[in-house]
């Protein structure tokens, strides 16, 4: 009798611990599967996902403690609760997209499984060191392949939010601090600021975002036209530059009266800039939306 009460505390137990494992193995491969793909997923829909899938393999490990399905079959099947994550995590997808998807979290998914089991076997089987051997395969894998780990602490060393001003209006964005920036003002000599049209575009008056359509069409007549009698025509600098894949091209900006550093120890601000708007976004993950010239620090005053 105490025998059987102990076996039935002991498979309680590895259940327990292996419930807790697939739901953080689950989390850590849909987190780099974003990551590493591009895709902006909630970080409330990226655990609802892993619920639903370690839900899936709690109810497997238990079928197969009770005798109902043999381990050959319990591997296969658990594979599948990846289909509702994803789901869950990254909503209504194309379907190639979401193949995509389900094959990048199989994959980290299977090496994590893989580094969490030889933790585990080397350990004793203890839960603590299972998981950071889990959440060391899976930061490693997604490093070594794309680079993930490296960009997220990149962002996060320069990442800074910022407030831009012109005249009476304030904008506040968040900006990553861009060491590769060095795009100026032909005519001052400003450093730029790279923004989103969309951080910027409900805060423009109307016409002065006609004008910034019309240049983006090409059309320069209409564009003076628009800001002939406006106080933003001072403002407006056209600024020359080279990217990769494009040999070289134009970008509408406008200066700034003031660029506020929010994010230090002590709130610094420039009045030597101007702000470039960029149709395309400066991240995939929505976690910017401006790119700040590294000089408008060392300028800060």
């Amino acid at each position: 009798m105490r025998v059987a009460r102990e076996a039935d505390q002991m498979t309680g137990g590895v259940i327990v611990n292996a419930c807790v494992m697939t739901l953080a193995m689950h989390w850590l491969t849909l987190w780099a599967t974003a990551g590493v793909l591009g895709y902006r997923a909630r970080h409330l829909r990226l655990l609802v996902g892993s619920a639903a899938a370690g839900a899936i393999d709690a109810a497997l490990v238990a079928m197969f403690f009770a005798g109902r399905i043999p381990a050959q079959a319990a591997v296969p099947l658990a594979a599948l609760s990846i289909i509702p994550a994803v789901a869950v995590s990254f909503g209504r997808l194309p379907l190639a997209r979401f193949l995509l998807v389900c094959a990048h979290v199989l994959g980290i998914s299977m090496l994590a499984f893989g580094g969490a089991s030889a933790t585990a076997y080397l350990t004793g089987w203890r839960l603590v060191p299972t998981l950071v051997g889990l959440a060391g395969t899976v930061l490693l894998t997604a490093e070594i392949g794309w680079g993930l780990v490296h960009r997220r602490v990149r962002e996060w060393l320069l990442f800074v939010p910022i407030e831009v001003r012109f005249g009476e209006m304030s904008l506040k964005v968040n900006a990553l601090v861009d060491t590769g920036n060095r795009l100026r003002d032909p005519i001052s000599g400003s450093p730029v600021v790279l923004l989103e049209y969309g951080a910027i575009a409900d805060a423009m008056p109307e016409r002065v975002r006609r004008a910034f359509m019309a240049f983006d069409a090409g059309d320069l007549g209409l564009v003076s036209e628009l800001l002939a009698d406006s106080s933003w025509l001072p403002r407006f600098r056209v600024i020359p530059f080279v990217s990769v894949g494009e040999e070289k091209g134009l970008l509408a900006g406008f200066r700034a009266d003031e660029v506020r550093v929010l994010g230090l120890p002590r709130p610094t601000s420039s009045r030597n800039a101007v702000v470039g708007v960029l149709m395309g976004r400066v991240s995939p993950e929505g976690a910017f939306a401006a790119l700040l010239h590294p000089d408008i620090l060392a300028q800060a005053s």
